[in-house]
């Protein structure tokens, strides 16, 4: 993968008396819905999101790399075998790489309800900055952020198998390739931390 790291701004809060508020992430109800040649989801493993002036100032989620699933195959054995060929050491490698993380840097209100976010989804270890918008919304003692479509490039973390930019291809590939660009989009839900 590219390993391009984007370092996180030290986030200080100088007004001990702000208003401040905390909400983990509720895993049964998040997921990463995720596209190329077939589509499915991702499930996430903890996170949150801190308020600070009844305004985002931090979010970092962990996502459960080994529960990746496909949900347009409807032959069970087709099915697990593309799983499993994510699974592996040629794509996510969860056996190593159980988890991946997004940390969130900045944050910016586009207009009511709608934000630009700016941070870092970590894979590998590594991790590659991108800008995305989405919305926030907050019902009682409950947050919930929806993403727009997020455009990543499997490449930039050094996942070239079944690539047309594979330098090193094995037997298999020379017949057979899967675009780089994985298109997704998330959906969190939060409860508030009392």
């Amino acid at each position: 993968m590219l390993f391009i790291y984007a370092v996180p701004q030290k986030k200080s809060i100088t007004n001990t008396t702000e208003t401040q508020a905390f909400y983990l992430i509720d895993t049964s109800r998040s997921y990463i819905n995720w596209q190329n040649y077939h589509k499915g989801n991702l499930k996430f493993k903890d996170g949150y999101v801190q308020l600070s002036q009844q305004e985002i100032n931090d979010a970092q989620f962990t996502i459960a790399m080994n529960k990746i699933h496909d949900l347009d195959i409807d032959n069970k054995l087709l099915k697990g075998t593309l799983e499993n060929v994510l699974k592996s050491a040629d794509f996510f490698n969860v056996g190593v790489f159980p988890e991946a993380k997004f940390e969130l840097h900045a944050i910016q209100k586009t207009k009511k309800d709608n934000y630009r976010f700016t941070g870092d989804f970590i894979l590998f270890r590594n991790g590659i900055c991108h800008n995305f918008t989405g919305n926030v919304r907050y019902k009682k003692d409950s947050l919930y952020l929806d993403t727009d479509y997020i455009h990543i490039d499997r490449t930039d973390w050094g996942i070239y198998y079944l690539s047309a930019k594979n330098p090193n291809p094995k037997d298999e590939e020379e017949s057979y390739v899967v675009g780089d660009t994985i298109r997704i989009d998330v959906h969190i839900a939060c409860y508030k931390k009392e």
